[in-house]
């Protein structure tokens, strides 16, 4: 059951929400599996990581939160996970 409100927010493409923040999506799961990699037995470790590819400007680029953060400028050396979830965009 929808209420007319809805409905018309719906049929005109407007959002059925407004907030004043902006989350980001954030796979804790991956995060978690690469920290236990550290104290893992060899003869118990998974199959390899698996990575998205994607095509920008020409040139072809993985697309891995868990390696963009483990191999991060040194700049950002320093900076929790939660900072760099924050702050960080592709």
């Amino acid at each position: 059951e929808l209420r007319s409100p809805m409905i018309c927010l719906y049929l005109l493409g407007l959002p059925d929400h407004y907030t004043n923040k902006q989350f980001a999506t954030f796979y804790w799961k991956s995060f978690v599996s690469e920290a236990r990699n550290y104290w893992t037995p060899e003869h118990e470790k998974k199959e390899p990581v698996k990575i998205s590819l994607r095509k920008s400007k020409g040139n072809i680029v993985g697309v891995l939160p868990v390696e963009d953060y483990i191999h991060h400028p040194e700049e950002l050396e320093g900076t929790t996970l939660y900072n760099w979830i924050c702050s960080c965009k592709r």
